[in-house]
Formats: C-alpha cells, sequence, structure tokens
C-alpha cells in the first residue's frame, strides 16, 4: 500500500477525529443496553481492521499477543473502548470525551514513577491544571449516575494510559493487531446480550454499523496509515479536534448541553494537554538542535522500562 504525501496525511488524521467525534451523538442515539453497543461496535470494528490487515499482508493478524506488553496494550484498549460507551450512557457525552483525554495525566505519573522517565517541573504544573480540570468535572455531578458516569469516564482514561504505555514499550507485535485482540476481548465482554439483536429497532442496528465501521474501524486505519507522515506534534493537535467536536455534534442532534463546570474543566485538560505537546514538541527539536548525531527528526532513544 503506498504510503500517503504529508498533505495526504494531514487530511487522513482530520478526517480520523472528525470520524471519532460521531461516537458520543451514536452513542446516545443507540437504544440499547452501553455493554452491547461497545460488544457490537468492537466485534464490527475487529473485522474492520482485521480485514484490511488480511488485505495489506497477505495473511490474517494475530490475535494473540507474543507478549506480556501485547495483551497489556489490547486489555487497555479494550478497556477504553467499553467504559468509554458505558460512560457516555451515564453522564454528558463531553464529559466522557474530556475525562477520557485526561490519559497523559496517568501516563506521565506511570512513566515516571515504574519507567524512570523525566518530568519536568513546567510538566507537573500543567499535569496540575488538568488535575484541577477533572476534579472540575465532578463539581457538577451530584446524581448517582453522573458520579459513576464520571468516575468510569476516568476509569476509560486510565486505560487508555495503559495502552499507550503498553505500545510504547513494546518490542514485538503490531499495534494495530493489539487494536484487533482489544476489539475481540471487548466485544466477548458483552456477547451474553447479542440475543437481544433480532429484536433491536432499525434505527439502532443502523446506528451500530455506523459506530463500527464509520466511527471506529475506519479512523484507525486512516490514523494509522497517517502516522508514519506526519510529526508527533501534528498528529496530537489535529486528533484534539475529537474532544471539542464529540459534544458539538451531540448538542446539535439531542437536547444535552455541557454545563459551566464542564467547559471550565474541559478547558483546562484540554489546554494542559496541548501545551504539554507542545512543551514536548520544543523539548525535542531542542535536543536534535544541539546534538546533530540525533538526526533531523528530532526523536530521542527509545527509553527502557
Amino acid at each position: 500500500m503506498e504510503s500517503p504525501s504529508h498533505r495526504q496525511a494531514i487530511l487522513f488524521l482530520t478526517a480520523a477525529a472528525l470520524l471519532w467525534s460521531s461516537g458520543g451523538v451514536l452513542i446516545k442515539l443507540a437504544e440499547w443496553s452501553p455493554i452491547g453497543i461497545a460488544s457490537v461496535r468492537s466485534a464490527i470494528a475487529a473485522l474492520v481492521i482485521g480485514g484490511m490487515l488480511a488485505r495489506q499482508r497477505g495473511q490474517l493478524p494475530r490475535l494473540l499477543p507474543s507478549s506480556l506488553l501485547g495483551w497489556s496494550a489490547a486489555v487497555g484498549y479494550a478497556g477504553t473502548v467499553v467504559l468509554f460507551v458505558w460512560a457516555t450512557k451515564l453522564t454528558s457525552a463531553a464529559n466522557a470525551i474530556v475525562l477520557q483525554y485526561s490519559s497523559p495525566l496517568y501516563v506521565a505519573v506511570a512513566g515516571h514513577l515504574i519507567c524512570g522517565e523525566k518530568v519536568r517541573p513546567i510538566e507537573w504544573v500543567l499535569l496540575a491544571i488538568m488535575l484541577v480540570g477533572i476534579v472540575l468535572f465532578f463539581a457538577e455531578q451530584l446524581s448517582p449516575a453522573g458520579m459513576l458516569g464520571n468516575a468510569i469516564a476516568a476509569a476509560s482514561g486510565v486505560a487508555m494510559a495503559v495502552m499507550t504505555l503498553s505500545v510504547r514499550y513494546q518490542r514485538q507485535g503490531s499495534a494495530l493487531d493489539a487494536l484487533v485482540t482489544g476489539n475481540v476481548l471487548a466485544a466477548l465482554i458483552g456477547i451474553g446480550t447479542w440475543s437481544d439483536i433480532p429484536t433491536l429497532p432499525p434505527g439502532t442496528l443502523g446506528t451500530l454499523l455506523l459506530l463500527g465501521v464509520v466511527q471506529l474501524g475506519l479512523p484507525y486505519i486512516l490514523f494509522v496509515r497517517a502516522l508514519s507522515r506526519v510529526r508527533a506534534i501534528e498528529a496530537v493537535m489535529l486528533t484534539m479536534i475529537e474532544p471539542i467536536a464529540n459534544p458539538i455534534w451531540v448538542m446539535l442532534a439531542t437536547d444535552e448541553r455541557p454545563s459551566v463546570w464542564s467547559l471550565a474543566g474541559g478547558g483546562l485538560v484540554l489546554s494542559a494537554t496541548v501545551a504539554r505537546a507542545l512543551l514536548t514538541y520544543w523539548g525535542s527539536f531542542d535536543a536534535a538542535s544541539a546534538d546533530p548525531s540525533s538526526g533531523s527528526s528530532g526523536g530521542t532513544s527509545s527509553p527502557s522500562c
């Protein structure tokens, strides 16, 4: 498969983020249990991503990871997608997506404590700002369902951090293989609900198909195709379209509106995430400029953990 140009890669990333952002409104519109929605969504996505890999490689993807980190990435991914759907059904779409995007907080803390990664003082400040933003989400939710939804959304961010760290330090296997395995695991979690499928409204069946193909499977294919042709900072910035657009689609399609607390908390979390990405990029650029032997990519050697 021919690699895309840089301009095409930017378009692929933008399209992926916009397609991902449809998750909130589609989940809200699906008239079924969150576990059932997450299960069928992931089953369809596994077929889409697995089919693409089989066509590209001429063989089926590896469903059983060969390493503990491979399994950790798959389990982290399964937790991310299942918990996100569950949270979206219990709390606002804005809360669910932005709390999931708090994963850099957990990645930074775990990377520092477990892997010895250096965190600069300014990064600790940004992480503290992100933590304040997370607390603001809980300030508005006084009902048990709202509090539970926010807690599950935050857990989705933790699961995403597990997946991120596992993929970062994985030495064997492919990230896409881990995604296929993770989707299969997510599908198995709710397979007991599949007996309800024949009784679901036609609109919900169509929504499930859109969730699996358009919202989850296709965006990951676009994202992976684009990733090798863009800088890390471009990938971070463009994917931030998702948490911004997600609640907008929900607001246009339903009567759900983000609260003042959600807007304030979301602003802090997303601003801190973007600022940290910029600091990371500038730090890598400065390091590359100071050390010509590091090459033009501005990268550093992979840390061990």
